[in-house]
């Protein structure tokens, strides 16, 4: 009986190791394919562990690792360094596109604060704008008051400040004149805009010195472009230009500052301008910096400007 049950445990154990040899053949086997590599005894032997000769004395194992040698013989094996470098380029790749999409988030940001800031610039400017103009107009209404005080008849040494102050306010309280409609079709037929200022210098002139004006600013655009055909007529009002007559250099100065200030404030390079008692003119950079008209003409020459424009 002692024999008996010692040959039928030596039997258990030869059969329970043949089938662990079978599975660690054929994790071997599942390995090389998971890892695309070649399949054949000495990859199959290496992997499992088991020697070659086992392998070839194993009809079934034998069948099979010709079967898969065969299937597989058209494979070949992907070097590590290629696997490496192509997992590294992966990783640049999505890398440099997770960092394009950073960049166009903070350039959009960047874009919007400045269209805000342009606009607070803009809106700024234009104020700054107008009340350059009423100072200006302010200005030049005070004088006409004081010479229309001088032409007054003589008044006694009595004459008081009260007095004056009261022919101030009887001159203020003076209807203004109303714009003809001959002037309103002249300039609705132009297409020049009744400003404040214009309007003002209208009612100020005679009907006859702004119709000469409004036909010499014909004749002009007849030759040339205006880029601010409404400054250009009152600067002709101011000085009571007449059709065909020739401009001289300082009425072409003026014309030339108008259409340098209206393309520079366009394109958002000026935001005011003034001009000095020696005439010179002044222009403020949009870094609230003021600079003389000559010297920043020649940075910002007006050929420039006319081909940014088109």
């Amino acid at each position: 009986m002692t024999l008996e049950r010692n040959i039928d445990g030596l039997r258990g154990n030869a059969q329970r190791k043949r089938q662990e040899a079978f599975e660690k053949v054929e994790q071997g086997i599942q390995k090389l394919i998971k890892e695309q590599k070649v399949i054949n005894f000495n990859a199959v032997a290496k992997a499992s562990g088991l020697s070659k000769a086992w392998l070839y004395k194993e009809p079934d194992i034998k069948a099979r690792i010709e079967h898969l040698r065969e299937n597989n013989s058209k494979i070949k094996e992907i070097p590590p360094k290629q696997k490496s470098s192509d997992a590294s380029k992966d990783a640049i790749i999505k890398t440099l596109k997770e960092r394009i999409k950073r960049v166009e988030a903070e350039n959009r940001g960047l874009r919007d604060q400045h269209e805000a800031i342009y606009g607070r610039i803009l809106q700024a400017s234009e104020i700054e704008q107008r009340l350059e103009r009423l100072e200006a107009e302010n200005t030049k209404l005070k004088k006409e008051l004081e010479a229309c005080l001088t032409q007054l008849p003589s008044q006694p040494q009595s004459f008081s400040a009260a007095n004056k102050s009261d022919t101030t306010t009887l001159l203020r309280k003076t209807p203004k004149k109303e714009i003809s409609d001959a002037i309103r079709d002249e300039l609705s037929s132009m297409g020049i805009k009744l400003s404040t200022t214009l309007a003002s210098k209208i009612r100020n002139t005679t009907e006859e010195v702004v119709l000469n004006a409004i036909e010499a600013l014909k004749e002009q655009l007849q030759h040339k472009i205006i880029r601010s055909p409404g400054a250009w007529l009152c600067s002709a009002i101011d000085d009571a230009w007449e059709p065909n007559q020739p401009q001289g250099v300082e009425n072409h100065t003026a014309d030339l500052f108008s259409e340098w200030y209206g393309l520079a404030r366009e394109f958002g390079i000026v935001i005011g301008s003034r001009k000095e008692d020696d005439d010179s003119i002044w222009v403020q950079e949009n870094t609230g910096h003021w600079f003389s008209f000559e010297e920043f003409s020649s940075k910002w020459t007006i050929e420039y400007l006319r081909l940014k424009s088109k």
